[in-house]
């Protein structure tokens, strides 16, 4: 079985950061937020292995470009994944409830 490599985007980058920010700062609960991040990071790497068992995303646009995504607790992960490179690129991580169609 093919394995992939796993790359984050600076955007997605910066949401895991802004994730694990506003949890432990803002909600004053930094246990919870490590184990949200550990979380989502193990979804992720996960991907490696079976990238295309989430469905491509029901947005035009967005299908077009083969973005996937997967949910992790109240998170999306957005994700394409290139055949010929092995690679899935995650590109944002976004709370459900954000409006994630204008942000992508």
């Amino acid at each position: 079985m093919k394995e992939y490599a796993i790359r984050f985007t600076q955007p997605a980058s910066d949401d895991l950061y802004e994730i694990a920010r506003y949890i432990s700062d803002e909600l004053r609960e930094p246990k919870t937020a490590r184990a949200l991040v550990q979380r989502i990071q193990k979804e992720v790497y996960e991907l490696a292995e079976l990238p295309m068992r989430y469905a491509v995303v029901m947005d035009e646009r967005l299908a077009a470009q083969g973005i996937r995504k997967m949910l992790v607790e109240s998170y999306l992960i957005f994700y394409q994944v290139t055949e010929e490179n092995g690679l899935v690129t995650v590109l944002r991580i976004l709370h459900g409830r954000r409006d994630w169609l204008k942000l992508l």
